[in-house]
């Protein structure tokens, strides 16, 4: 396969991190929000990293050292951002769709306004729209709610979310009746 070199390409799928990573994760209305993700699709995107690697023989674009990527409101950091695509041969039918699965590892923070997400680790499937967030402490925080356990596991198709301790901490949550999920 031979991974795209135009800059479209690559900020093209990290518009897609924070596209994904936009989930609020706190309530199911927030969820089938999609007023946000409208409002900045096709905004410019800016991504600087402090060095970006294509592995044609892996199918995967990284980026590497204190990754930051901004698009309106919405930034997402990180200490290294993979993005793995499928083949160029499989029908695909824009550039998006190629994107296979998005990594993101090492002092994740996503912020979108008032939300925020944090974690060691977060990857997301595009085929089953599945995004994970692993670590010591996963916390995903909306206004004054907010939720952590060390595994978030939001399912994109089905509008639900998943929070697992690791056996030693126990999942935490927060729902301030005075933060109106509506109001965000």
């Amino acid at each position: 396969m031979k991974i795209p070199c135009c800059p479209d390409q690559f900020l093209k799928a990290l518009f897609l991190v924070v596209l994904l990573l936009n989930c609020p994760g706190i309530s199911a209305a927030e969820q089938n929000n999609r007023s946000d993700t409208d409002r900045i699709a096709g905004k410019p995107l800016q991504v600087t990293s402090e060095k970006m690697i294509a592995h044609q023989s892996e199918d995967m674009v990284e980026f590497i050292g204190s990754v930051k990527a901004v698009q309106e409101d919405s930034t997402l950091l990180a200490d290294s951002v993979k993005i793995y695509f499928y083949p160029s041969d499989q029908n695909t039918k824009d550039r998006q769709d190629r994107v296979k699965k998005i990594v993101a590892a090492a002092n994740v923070e996503y912020t979108a306004g008032e939300r925020k997400a944090f974690a060691d680790k977060a990857v997301y499937t595009t085929e089953d729209q599945i995004l994970v967030l692993t670590g010591k402490s996963a916390k995903l925080l909306t206004g004054a709610n907010w939720v952590s356990g060390q595994k978030i596991t939001l399912f994109r198709k089905d509008n639900r979310a998943m929070v697992e301790s690791d056996g030693k901490s126990r999942v935490q949550a927060l729902f301030n009746p005075e933060d109106n999920p509506a109001d965000q």
